[in-house]
């Protein structure tokens, strides 16, 4: 089993870093009526950022297995990040799954393998993206792929709505207000608001990606959105089911102390995801300014626009 202790320059992250990077950020995070910032400060989401360390770590002890060079510089990335182009590739990129199910006893079902390939998969076929006039989005939604593969980010999403009223479609359910939907614009991009679900592993994720996860009406183009943004941008809330983690022994609850990867609600708003990654991202003006470090990306090109 090759590791990467001699490997001069490695972008997959390790266990340490990825809790580094997660103590740095402060999220928005309500659990159990309680407000969390930091999901390392406690004992019932502390232990599943611990495991999900663990995965990172996984990936240096097999590096044979789970790494493989970059596309564009040759450094070790996941290989879960990497758009497969042979039989071999998806075998290995298999291979990395099976480890990771193994040492989380298939109870942790969106570590962030499982984003990093869906990204992969739209940026393999980013002339999908690309339809409808959509040129600069299919190319934000490659560079963003890029991101995620050489930060070796830990991404969760939100691509379906609450429910309010089952009789009515989305964009007609209250008034149209509770599902996420564009309010307005700005010179970067557009301003959205509303509810989103089901954001797993969003206590332990470095960014929110959204887009969506069932048909959209032509006349619903305000509710055809996808973009991505930091976990700690102002304006976005989470609010977590309940925990099954309850501080017991890992020798009583061997299962539920440790993999607990938590599912929550997203509230926005209103907050606007810029047209490009690099772009100051800006608030409407019904709102205190929201301002991420790092600026959102954003895969659509208008609101307006209808997307695959």
């Amino acid at each position: 089993m090759a590791t990467t202790e001699t490997t001069p320059h490695v972008r997959a992250r390790t266990g340490k870093q990825f809790l580094e990077d997660l103590a740095k950020d402060e999220r928005e995070l309500w659990l159990e009526g309680e407000k969390i910032k930091n999901p390392l400060d406690h004992p019932k989401l502390a232990q599943a950022a611990g495991s999900l360390a663990r995965v990172f770590d996984l990936q240096h002890e097999h590096a044979d297995e789970m790494l493989m060079p970059s596309p564009d510089d040759g450094s070790l990335v996941n290989v879960t990040h990497v758009i497969p182009r042979s039989q071999a590739d998806l075998e290995r990129r298999r291979r990395a799954f099976e480890i990771t199910a193994a040492a989380t006893a298939g109870m942790m079902g969106r570590t962030p393998d499982y984003l990093n390939v869906t990204f992969a998969c739209f940026a393999g076929r980013a002339d999908v993206w690309a339809r409808r006039g959509n040129e600069e989005g299919a190319a934000n939604i490659v560079a963003y792929q890029k991101e995620m593969r050489d930060r070796d980010l830990s991404t969760t999403h939100t691509i379906i709505n609450p429910q309010v009223d089952r009789s009515k479609p989305e964009a007609e359910q209250a008034a149209g207000e509770v599902a996420l939907h564009k309010v307005g614009e700005t010179k970067d991009g557009i301003v959205v608001r509303g509810a989103r679900m089901l954001a797993t592993l969003a206590p332990f994720a470095d960014e929110l990606t959204v887009y969506p996860g069932s048909d959209i009406r032509p006349q619903d183009g305000n509710y055809a959105l996808a973009f991505a943004l930091p976990m700690a941008t102002p304006g976005l809330k989470f609010v977590c089911r309940d925990s099954f983690a309850k501080g017991r022994s890992h020798f009583d609850y061997p299962l539920s102390s440790r993999f607990d990867e938590m599912d929550a609600v997203r509230f926005v708003g209103p907050i606007a995801p810029a047209t490009q990654r690099g772009r100051p991202s800006r608030a409407s003006k019904a709102s205190p300014t929201a301002r991420a470090s790092r600026a959102p990306a954003s895969f659509s090109s208008s609101a307006s626009d209808s997307i695959p």
